[in-house]
């Protein structure tokens, strides 16, 4: 897959066509929350967004030295930018209120 395809977006990127999506992982033992920034995907299916919610979680895994499962759904997709920006906020709100310590995931 062409690395563009994995291009960070912003809720003004409307117009783009694609799937939007983000990734995101709870550390319960930690008390932390793994989140990336959304990105615009050319085109998805399930098998690509297990494929990348697996590569999200290994990355996670090595950078954190942490152990999350590389076969659960850890990225959600969005038909749009600003739906998956809003989705991602109310996951950040409610993520604050439990009190976890929020580490970006950046670029995986």
């Amino acid at each position: 897959m062409a690395q563009d395809s994995f291009d960070p977006i912003d809720a003004s990127q409307n117009t783009q066509k694609g799937i939007f999506c983000w990734c995101s992982a709870e550390n319960g033992e930690r008390q932390e929350f793994y989140i990336s920034d959304v990105r615009r995907l050319s085109a998805a299916n399930n098998m690509e967004i297990g494929s990348l919610s697996g590569h999200f979680a290994q990355t996670m895994n090595a950078r954190y030295g942490i152990h999350l499962a590389m076969n659960a759904q850890h990225c959600h997709m969005f038909r749009s930018a600003a739906a998956a920006q809003n989705a991602r906020s109310i996951v950040m709100t409610e993520v604050k209120k439990k009190d976890l310590t929020i580490r970006n995931a950046g670029i995986f």
